[in-house]
């Protein structure tokens, strides 16, 4: 056997290794339109009597927020060891349940039920979220909570599910 090569090529990862799982939260596209015009507006604002020193304001605004939309995009990365959400990791060891939610329930989670000391990445524009408990006795964190386009695939991929059950009304 030595000598032969791995019938998974150079990887040697056998085809049963799950796929790690990455989500990147962009900014949508009404969000690019609306820092674009804001940009123009901030032109307007410095230079209402010159054409060329307004589209050099504009087009410095409009840098500056691409640059800071596209760097401030977390991304969300489960791996067979880590997660990772934004700069955040953690060993997978360390993970409890993990468990979806959408609609309303995601509202409750992200407000009233919302423990302070919790891990939090938010995006005002991702509705739904994803909380997993931490299993670590030397973190105070109880849990991270995070937004997520897809929190049924995000929870599955670390072994949770979907809430089934409604958020608690006043």
């Amino acid at each position: 056997m030595e000598g032969m090569s791995s019938p998974f090529g150079d990887r040697g990862v056998s085809p049963a290794t799950p796929a790690p799982y990455i989500e990147k939260l962009r900014a949508p596209w009404w969000l690019w339109l609306v820092s674009y015009a804001l940009c123009v507006a901030v032109g307007l604002a410095l230079s209402p009597t010159n054409a060329v020193l307004l589209s050099v304001i504009a087009i410095a605004a409009a840098i500056i927020v691409t640059v800071l939309l596209v760097v401030s995009a977390p991304s969300i990365i489960i791996t067979q060891d880590t997660l990772q959400v934004g700069r955040a990791r953690i060993e997978r060891r360390f993970l409890g349940e993990a468990t979806g939610y959408a609609g309303e329930a995601a509202r409750y989670q992200r407000g009233r039920g919302l423990n302070g000391l919790a891990f939090m990445s938010f995006r005002g524009w991702v509705d739904p979220v994803v909380t997993v408990s931490i299993e670590d006795p030397n973190d105070s964190t109880p849990y991270w909570i995070f937004s997520t386009r897809r929190p049924e695939r995000v929870a599955a991929a670390l072994g949770g599910s979907m809430s089934t059950q409604a958020a608690p009304s006043l």
